[in-house]
């Protein structure tokens, strides 16, 4: 697995995560023309730190070293979808997974209660790989005596013994792609922003 260090939200403006399809694109669908998948699907993020001080630039540079750039990856939640939008303050405690199908893309879930899945929901567990699957609900999933089948994207991966399911800030492994761009000035208008892919271990 990853070093286990998650990244930093202090100061953070702006964290984007954009879900990378790699496929071949046909000019024409006429004639047969099709569309061939060339890999799972990935996330890459972009993270935008600002008005930091001097403190809070001190640690996010340390945390930069540590990745020593691409070779010690860390791991990532979605600012954005912290929680389901229908249950914010659903607990990860009980949550289980009964079932996946890769082909049909599905999570079966046990432990829900009520609380209902909806469309753009992150769902995240450990893989038996040693790495992470971070995914979205593609469909209201509503849960029949605390149990439901979550339509997913990406596909999802085969879950180790102990998955750690988690519907709070469901976590994703990433590693850095390229250097930071840093603004280093002796006032409180520090920043640093960086990109990230999503570490797929198979």
């Amino acid at each position: 697995m990853s070093a286990g260090e998650v990244f930093l939200t202090d100061c953070l403006k702006e964290c984007t995560w954009t879900l990378v399809e790699r496929q071949s694109e046909a000019e024409t669908r006429e004639n047969g023309g099709s569309i061939v998948a060339l890999g799972r699907p990935y996330w890459a993020m972009t993270a935008q730190y600002e008005h930091l001080d001097d403190t809070a630039f001190r640690l996010l540079t340390a945390w930069i070293a540590r990745r020593k750039r691409a070779r010690v990856s860390f791991t990532a939640w979605r600012p954005d979808r912290p929680a389901p939008v229908l249950a914010p303050s659903i607990t990860d405690s009980g949550l289980a997974i009964s079932g996946i199908s890769i082909a049909g893309a599905t999570i079966s879930l046990t432990g829900l209660s009520t609380n209902v899945i909806s469309p753009g929901d992150m769902l995240g567990y450990s893989t038996l790989a040693g790495g992470y699957w971070v995914g979205m609900s593609t469909a209201t999933a509503v849960p029949t005596a605390g149990a439901a089948t979550v339509n997913v994207w990406p596909p999802p991966q085969t879950e180790h013994g102990t998955e750690n399911m988690r519907l709070l800030k469901a976590l994703g492994e990433f590693q850095m792609v390229g250097d930071p761009s840093v603004s280093e000035t002796s006032s409180r208008t520090r920043s640093l922003s960086f990109n990230a892919r999503q570490v797929i271990r198979v």
